[in-house]
């Protein structure tokens, strides 16, 4: 069972101790050229985890491949392996305390097993679409748990049109097959006639990326992990910044420089999972660098990604002339960054400028999806985005549909 099965980190700490006895730390257990390299990974994510907030019986994530590979491994095989799971509210939580201590030679099994997919090549030729054309858009949302179904189903009951549904990364804990099935394609929202097209995330390719590429994609009749479509104002360009981590693997920087030449006139609108920025975390320094000419030219108008758990809207760039926005908060139960101002009450909180950061607004409030302490977790939700002609109209919803802001760009 993967589906709706939490491993916390405390949790994974008492699995780890229970794990990482004295055959262990000796390598005499298994050794092999590989051993030093997989005893000091396990290590490190020990570390890690041991400075992460306990999460309780709530959904946790750390953006380290070790630490989602050990939650993935377990949440899938720990009852095989003597742990337990109960009922926590939100779906079931893991117990690692009667857990089988040589599980670490199990994961590291597995692991071994893993190897990363092929990249695929996109076509030349953007795909055509409507010149008023509406999309709904998720990010960080395959969890299978929270505001995530919530979303999915407001999604497919949504009265008006929508041409395109896309999800912008990541498929928790290590997008493999399993995951990638019980965790998104069982919760994807229904929208017959609709294109649907899904981004790489680092989360996907923690497992090696056959989940995504050999699942998702073939769903989604998406030849590639990154793409484009056109219609008589905008470009639209997903790109894949996961297969290499905040970076655009193989031929994606000349392909979409070849795009926005061959479309000059074309207003830019960026899909990625990784930013380019942000106002409370790193940004991606060599994503900038590669697409440094379009953006000094203000060829990229609009810029969607998730990654940051957070729904964060920026102002206008004041040197790319480009309109930024992070909506990684459409499933993962993530914590709201300013405890020392929690309310029952959900608004956008306003931050100015800094540096070349825009200022921007900070959706803020409690998730009534998390069953305990639902205050101390930020709100889920998605957008749409319709264009009509050259304008475009953003909608920002609640998992339920309930509109929090409408944006006219």
């Amino acid at each position: 069972m993967t589906e709706n099965v939490a491993v916390p980190s405390q949790e994974l700490l008492k699995a780890l101790d229970r794990g990482t006895g004295s055959g262990f730390e000796s390598g005499k257990a298994l050794p092999d050229p590989d051993m030093e390299e997989f005893r000091n990974q396990i290590q490190q994510a020990r570390a890690l985890l041991a400075t992460q907030a306990d999460t309780g019986n709530v959904f946790g994530s750390i953006d380290d491949r070790m630490v989602s590979l050990m939650q993935s491994f377990l949440a899938r095989t720990g009852q095989d392996l003597g742990g337990t799971v109960q009922h926590s509210g939100d779906g079931f939580e893991a117990k690692f305390d009667s857990l089988d201590p040589g599980w670490v030679w199990s994961l590291r099994d597995w692991i071994k097993k893993l190897d990363t997919h092929a990249f695929h090549a996109a076509a030349d030729e953007p795909d055509i679409i409507a010149n008023d054309y509406r999309m709904a858009l998720l990010s960080d949302w395959a969890t299978g748990a929270y505001g995530a179904p919530v979303c999915a189903q407001s999604i497919t009951q949504d009265p008006k049109p929508i041409d395109l549904v896309m999800h912008l990364g990541d498929v928790y804990y290590a997008g493999d097959v399993d995951e990638t099935q019980q965790r998104f394609l069982a919760h994807w929202p229904k929208r017959a006639g609709a294109l649907h097209r899904a981004l790489n995330g680092n989360h996907e390719m923690y497992s090696g990326g056959k989940g995504y590429f050999d699942h998702i994609l073939p769903q989604f009749e998406q030849p590639a992990s990154h793409f484009a479509l056109r219609n008589d104002h905008w470009l639209l360009v997903g790109l894949d910044t996961a297969y290499q981590s905040y970076d655009l693997f193989g031929d994606q920087a000349r392909w979409l420089t070849a795009l926005a030449a061959a479309n000059p006139a074309h207003r830019i609108m960026l899909f990625t999972h990784h930013q380019p920025f942000s106002y409370f975390e790193s940004g991606g320094l060599e994503l900038v660098r590669k697409l440094s000419a379009l953006l000094q030219q203000g060829r990229i108008a609009v810029w969607y990604w998730g990654h940051e758990h957070s729904c964060t809207i920026y102002q206008r760039h004041e040197h790319w002339r480009m309109h930024g926005r992070c909506i990684g908060h459409s499933g993962f139960p993530y914590f709201r960054r300013f405890k020392d101002m929690l309310t029952n009450q959900t608004s956008w909180l306003s931050f100015p400028g800094r540096d070349y950061i825009p200022g921007c607004q900070l959706l803020d409030g409690p998730n009534p999806y998390v069953s305990r302490g639902a205050q101390l977790y930020g709100p889920n939700g998605y957008v749409t985005v319709e264009l009509q002609g050259p304008k475009l109209h953003e909608t920002y919803l609640d998992p339920a549909g309930g509109t929090l802001l409408e944006i006219d760009l």
